[in-house]
């Protein structure tokens, strides 16, 4: 592993300078600086409101999903969002999404967690996060979204295909997880007794932390709480959509509410790509989709990119490194999850 990591960072830094090179190629810096120089305040504040409110938003629903694998008191507030805002601040700095592994093992760690069950949940919220992108995007489907330039058609098709493919796979896998959320302690004691299993002792290995896995689904059932937590994922999305059209409007774009959510989708993809804090990625996506969705002039597109960024992965990077400040978080605790996922 350790001679990975070397390999790992030049490949993610190496992918970033080529995006950024991507990104910029085509802009002059004069008239990007004067159109950053010139956004509108009110509206960068709006935008970053709402991106933080998007952040507390996903640290509550996360208790809400992991609060059944804690059966002794209430999980703290305080915790998830430490952790939640240390793993974005991981990702942020680190190549290989190591943040992942760490907010759930932090949380672990602080409240008397099992690690398993606390993984679990976390990769339940990034289920339900997906859920409610694909939410967000057929309702901009359904409102007949205006203001489209024609060349964008083929893009958005292509869109609507992946959501309808997203759609039909997150159906049957939610209702397998619902499905096997209270069920799994039967499930396991089943397959610990049966002498079949018993004769494969590597296999009942595998299926006993499978089961010990979905203990961190619990959350997921009872249908009132997937409810609230889908609504809770909504609000969490529909806030990242607010802060993108606020970005759009500090930037002088008079462009519809519709705007935000394909800017949403395209910052996804944009922080989907494996560099540090989605440097790059997220900035050539921003000013892809402006320049191919609404025609918008390549200097203000660039502008866009790097003050949505900035709004958009600084704060809560900033906020989990004032933990590191603080000493509320200690690089040992880190280097043991980064171990954890490594083994």
């Amino acid at each position: 592993m350790k001679a990975r990591q070397p390999f790992l960072w030049g490949l993610s830094f190496a992918l970033a300078a080529g995006l950024l090179y991507l990104f910029l190629r085509k802009a002059h810096l004069a008239r990007v600086v004067h159109e950053a120089r010139e956004a509108s305040v009110p509206f960068l504040l709006l935008a970053l409101g709402a991106e933080l409110l998007s952040v507390l938003l996903r640290a509550y629903r996360w208790g809400v999903l992991v609060q059944p694998a804690s059966r002794e008191r209430r999980l703290r507030y305080s915790s998830l969002l430490r952790a939640t805002l240390v793993g974005f601040t991981v990702s942020g700095l680190a190549p290989g999404r190591i943040g992942e592994v760490v907010k759930p093992y932090l949380l672990a760690r602080w409240e008397k967690l099992s690690f398993t069950a606390s993984l679990a949940s976390s990769l339940l919220e990034r289920g339900m996060d997906l859920f409610a992108l694909v939410l967000i995007w057929f309702v901009f489907v359904l409102s007949h979204p205006g203001e489209i330039s024609p060349e964008a058609q083929g893009a958005l098709e292509i869109l609507n295909r992946v959501s309808y493919f997203l759609m039909g796979m997150a159906v049957p896998v939610g209702l397998f997880t619902w499905w096997l959320a209270p069920r799994h302690r039967i499930l396991d004691r089943w397959a610990s007794r049966s002498p079949r299993f018993r004769r494969y002792p590597i296999f009942l290995k595998i299926l006993r932390v499978f089961f010990k896995f979905a203990a961190g689904l619990e959350g997921f059932r009872r249908k009132r709480t997937i409810v609230y937590v889908t609504l809770l994922s909504v609000a969490a999305w529909g806030a990242v959509v607010l802060a993108a059209w606020a970005l759009l409007r500090a930037l002088g774009l008079h462009l519809p509410w519709s705007a935000g959510v394909v800017l949403l989708m395209f910052i996804t993809l944009g922080a989907a790509v494996p560099t540090p804090g989605g440097v790059g990625g997220v900035h050539k996506a921003i000013s892809w989709c402006l320049v191919l969705f609404y025609a918008v002039d390549e200097d203000k597109a660039v502008t866009a990119g790097i003050l949505g960024h900035a709004v958009m992965f600084f704060p809560a990077i900033l906020w989990g490194i004032f933990y590191f400040l603080l000493g509320r978080v200690r690089l040992g605790e880190i280097r043991q999850a980064a171990q954890e996922s490594s083994g």
